[in-house]
C-alpha cells in the first residue's frame, strides 16, 4: 500500500487564487501540510494560489460556481459543487477561507457530515464596511457560524468583534494571528535619496490609494512612489495620479513575484485602508525592517504600535497621512528607529511558526473528535465500520 494512502485528508477551500493576504497564508498551510496530509484545494479561479499548489504536489479543484459577489443562483450552484466534492474526496476535515467559501464550506461540511474549521480574515461585517454588506455577512454569519467545528480570527480586534456580535455559538472564536516565513533581504530606510515609499496592496475595495494619492500630491520633500498590485482599480489610479501631477514620481508596478526584493530598497511602507483583518503585507514590511504608516483599522494595531514602529491614523484623515509622510521622509534617523522595532516585533510575534503549529492544533482536535464520533457511530469516513475492526485500520481495507 502507498504510505500517503493513509494519511488524513484536508480540504481547503478558498474563493479566489490571485495574490493576496488570505491566499499568502493558505499557501503556508499548504506548504506545511501537504508533508503530514493529504493536501486537496478547492479554488473558484486559477491563478497564484493554484499555481503555488500544484507546484507543491497539492491536488486543486477547481469550482466554476465559487465567486465572491453575492449571487443566489450562483451560490446555490456553488454549494452544489461544494457537497459532490465533499462526498467524493471524504476529507477528514474541511478549511475553508474567506467570506463566501467559508459560507458555502460550512454548510456543505454540515450536508456531508464533515467537521469545518472556518479562518475569518476579517469580517466582511468590520467597521468601515458597506452597510448592506455588513447586515448581509451578519445574518449569514449568524446562521451558518453554528455549523462550523472551530472557528479563527487572525486578530484580537476580530475575536473580539466575533464576540460583540454573539457569534460563535457553542465552539467560541479562537485567535491565531497571521505569520510569515522569514526571509533574507533587509531594507535600510536611513539610506537612499529621495526616500521610496511603497503600498503593496490589490487595486480594490477596503484598499485606498486615492488617499494615498491625494495625501503625497500636498507632500514638499522630495519622493518615489511604488505601489504594488493589480485589480479593477488600477487604472483610475494611475489617471488619477496623473491628474494630480504625481505621475512622474510613482512606479505601478501591478502584480509582482518581488515584493521582498522592493520592500528591501523601500524606506517608509504604507497600507491606507477602509477596513482591514490582519494584513500580511504589513507583517512583511516588518520583516524586512521598515517603518511603517497605516490606517488605524481592524487589527492593524496589533503589528503597528503608535510611535514605536511606525504611526496610525484615523480612517478618512488626510491631514495627519500627510503630517506623518512628511515627518518620515524628512527624519531618516527615526525611519531607521522604527524599522529596527518593526523588525524586532517580527521576530518576537509574527513569524510563522506559531500561527501553523496552533492552526494544526486545531486540526488535531477535529481528528480526535472526528475519530471519537465515528467510533461512536460505527462509521469513518462514512462508511459502516464491523465492530471487531480497528479504527486506525488502512483505508484500503475499508473499500
Amino acid at each position: 500500500m502507498d504510505g500517503s494512502e493513509s494519511r488524513r485528508r484536508i480540504l481547503y477551500i478558498v474563493t479566489r487564487a490571485e495574490r493576496g493576504g488570505a491566499q499568502a497564508h493558505v499557501l503556508q498551510l499548504l506548504q506545511a501540510s501537504v508533508t503530514s496530509y493529504e493536501t486537496i484545494l478547492a479554488t473558484g479561479e486559477s491563478g497564484f494560489l493554484t499555481e503555488a499548489a500544484q507546484l507543491l504536489g497539492v491536488r486543486v479543484l477547481s469550482l466554476k460556481h465559487l465567486h465572491a459577489p453575492l449571487s443566489p443562483f450562483e451560490d446555490m450552484r456553488a454549494l452544489t459543487e461544494l457537497c459532490r466534492a465533499m462526498k467524493e474526496i471524504q476529507p477528514d476535515i474541511v478549511h475553508a477561507h474567506s467570506s463566501k467559501a467559508g459560507i458555502l464550506g460550512r454548510l456543505a461540511a454540515r450536508f456531508q457530515g464533515i467537521p469545518c474549521v472556518f479562518t475569518a480574515h476579517g469580517w466582511a461585517f468590520t467597521d468601515g464596511a458597506p452597510l448592506l454588506r455588513k447586515c448581509v455577512a451578519l445574518l449569514s454569519e449568524w446562521v451558518v457560524g453554528r455549523f462550523g467545528a472551530a472557528t479563527i480570527a487572525v486578530s484580537e480586534y476580530d475575536r473580539a468583534l466575533s464576540q460583540r456580535y454573539g457569534l460563535g455559538a457553542g465552539n467560541g472564536v479562537e485567535t491565531i494571528r497571521n505569520g510569515i516565513c522569514d526571509d533574507q533581504l533587509r531594507a535600510h530606510p536611513e539610506q537612499g535619496d529621495p526616500p521610496v515609499v511603497t503600498m503593496v496592496a490589490r487595486f480594490s475595495a477596503p484598499k485606498n490609494h486615492l488617499a494615498l494619492l491625494r495625501a503625497l500630491s500636498n507632500v514638499r520633500a522630495p519622493y518615489r512612489l511604488w505601489l504594488v498590485g493589480d485589480g479593477p482599480l488600477l487604472g483610475q489610479a494611475e489617471q488619477y495620479a496623473e491628474t494630480l501631477g504625481v505621475k512622474n514620481q510613482a512606479t505601478f508596478y501591478g502584480d509582482s513575484e518581488r515584493v521582498s526584493e522592493l520592500l528591501a530598497k523601500t524606506h517608509i511602507f504604507v497600507l491606507i485602508s477602509r477596513y482591514e483583518g490582519l494584513p500580511i503585507s504589513i507583517l512583511e514590511a516588518m520583516r524586512a525592517g521598515l517603518p511603517i504608516v497605516a490606517t488605524n483599522v481592524g487589527g492593524v494595531p496589533e503589528a503597528v504600535r503608535e510611535g514605536w514602529n511606525g504611526f496610525l491614523v484615523d480612517r478618512d484623515d488626510e491631514v495627519a497621512l500627510l503630517d506623518r509622510l512628511e515627518l518620515l521622509l524628512q527624519q531618516p534617523e527615526l525611519r531607521s528607529l522604527f524599522g529596527k522595532n518593526s523588525r524586532a516585533s517580527f521576530e518576537k510575534s509574527f513569524t510563522n511558526r506559531t500561527m501553523i503549529s496552533n492552526t494544526f492544533a486545531v486540526y488535531e482536535r477535529m481528528f480526535a473528535r472526528r475519530h471519537v464520533d465515528a467510533a461512536d457511530q460505527g462509521y469513518i469516513r462514512g462508511r459502516r465500520v464491523p465492530a471487531a475492526l480497528p479504527l486506525h485500520a488502512p483505508r484500503s481495507s475499508l473499500r
